[in-house]
């Protein structure tokens, strides 16, 4: 009445509960692969981030601030590249850079760095820059400090002093060449319970450094020291 299945094959119980525990390794090794790669993405990423970051503050400080809404006549702060004179001060923490024109048409520039953050002011004649969107004369310009990790900033500048260094200066005190050295970290993690200094820097930061110097060409033609 019935037709009898032959050579029927499939998987008994006792064949899948063995095979339970060889698929929670697979599935935990799999998990944990995919967990390792979205670290090292993220780490990968934020280090990206401070590396151009920081390219972009060093293109500041050679060519200028730009800032769209102030009355510039199409004109940036003064960078090193059209600076008339350029100080340094602060022990390497401070530059100092002017357009010498005419006073309501004269561009100042100041950077400065302290807590771990380049910070700029300067004006346009009667005009003072601000940060967009508040009235704060200070610009942060490198690295962003807004972000922290576990009550420490996640980007910051590292070296505690001269980070601007003249290289010559002229008989009126101008600088006319100007090395910049910068060091700064990214902050991926906090730091563990009972890790030490060390494993915590090796293991949850990464460091860059940069170093450049730049000719400073519209200085008054004096002799140079």
């Amino acid at each position: 009445m019935f037709n009898k299945l032959k050579n029927q094959k499939g998987i008994m119980l006792p064949d899948i509960i063995a095979s339970l525990p060889l698929g929670m390794i697979v599935l935990t090794v799999m998990t944990l692969a995919v967990l390792n790669y979205i670290s090292a993405y993220s780490d990968l990423r934020d280090y990206v981030k401070l590396q151009d970051d920081l390219f972009q503050a060093v293109e500041t400080i050679r060519y200028g601030y730009v800032q769209r809404g102030i009355n510039t006549n199409g004109q940036s702060l003064c960078g090193l590249l059209s600076a008339n004179r350029v100080s340094v001060g602060n022990n390497g923490l401070t530059l100092n850079m002017l357009v010498d024109t005419e006073s309501s048409y004269e561009i100042r520039t100041n950077l400065s760095v302290s807590n771990g953050t380049m910070k700029l002011r300067g004006s346009y004649g009667a005009t003072i820059f601000s940060t967009p969107g508040s009235s704060s004369s200070n610009i942060t310009i490198f690295p962003d400090d807004s972000s922290r990790i576990g009550g420490q900033k996640k980007y910051q500048i590292i070296n505690s002093d001269a980070i601007f260094t003249p290289q010559k200066v002229d008989g009126e005190g101008n600088v006319r060449l100007l090395e910049i050295n910068l060091e700064a970290r990214v902050r991926f993690r906090e730091r563990s319970k009972g890790q030490s200094y060390d494993d915590d820097v090796r293991i949850n930061t990464r460091t860059i450094k940069y170093e450049t110097s730049v000719f400073i060409g519209n200085t008054p033609n004096t002799s140079t020291t």
